[in-house]
């Protein structure tokens, strides 16, 4: 059985949080945005995992509601929580993921039964999100549809992706991998936007898109063509 105060920290830790009562609403509002969502089989499984404290928030009354994808769930979280859906992304997969870490077996079960994608599951790797929701409040960002992105793709360089994701990978000498991730960060926060990055050795990957849309739109774009210069700046070439 998970301990309550492992559940909370681990969650509250990787999203952020302000203290333990956002963390303990996060995941009772996920808690209970899986559990409506799953048959009663399902609800019965991950109940038993839970400490007392938090069992009540898998209580679903009525019918089963299931979710369509990723952004369904997110909806969900945001709605029983009562934040903007980039925080609730975010309450999410920090949730989703320490479950994968206490009870793979619940984590697996829920995976099977909902139609989410791995990245719900996974570790958020790409900083904490500001609280909020998660774009510039000056700005409100605009879905790109293919066309849209095939146009800009031939403006960046060595980009490739869809509506969905945009990514890049760079090729770089050891020392200068950290100049280049240094400048990225001061990217993101000028932004307010967040790009995933994951590293292997001289390579890093770059990967953009809107959370709370779950689409790629133009402040990817934006953020790509940041990422761009500072590739150049740091004098890669990859």
């Amino acid at each position: 059985m998970i301990e309550y105060s492992t559940f909370i920290a681990a969650a509250g830790s990787q999203a952020g949080m302000a203290d333990s009562d956002e963390a303990r609403r996060a995941v009772e509002a996920v808690l209970a945005a899986v559990a409506v969502a799953l048959d009663e089989p399902g609800r019965a499984q991950l109940a038993a995992v839970l400490p007392g404290a938090l069992r009540g928030a898998t209580e679903a009354d009525g019918p089963v509601a299931p979710v369509e994808d990723d952004a369904a769930l997110v909806v969900s979280v945001g709605s029983i929580s009562g934040c903007p859906p980039e925080r609730a992304r975010f309450y999410a997969q920090s949730v989703l993921s320490t479950l994968v870490d206490l009870e793979p077996e619940v984590a697996r079960a829920i995976r099977d039964r909902l139609p989410l994608t791995d990245d719900l599951f996974s570790p958020i790797d790409q900083g904490v999100t500001p609280r909020g929701s998660g774009v510039p409040t000056r700005l409100s960002p605009q879905l790109l549809d293919r066309s849209d992105i095939d146009r800009e793709l031939g403006r960046l360089r060595g980009w490739d992706g869809d509506e969905h994701r945009l990514r890049r990978t760079v090729e770089l000498p050891p020392d200068r991998v950290r100049p280049l991730r240094d400048a990225v960060a001061r990217a993101e926060r000028e932004m307010d936007h967040k790009a995933r990055v994951e590293q292997h050795g001289g390579a890093v990957t770059f990967e953009v898109w809107t959370h709370s849309l779950d689409r790629v739109t133009d402040m990817d774009v934006q953020l790509a063509r940041r990422i761009d210069e500072a590739v150049e700046a740091v004098g890669s070439h990859g």
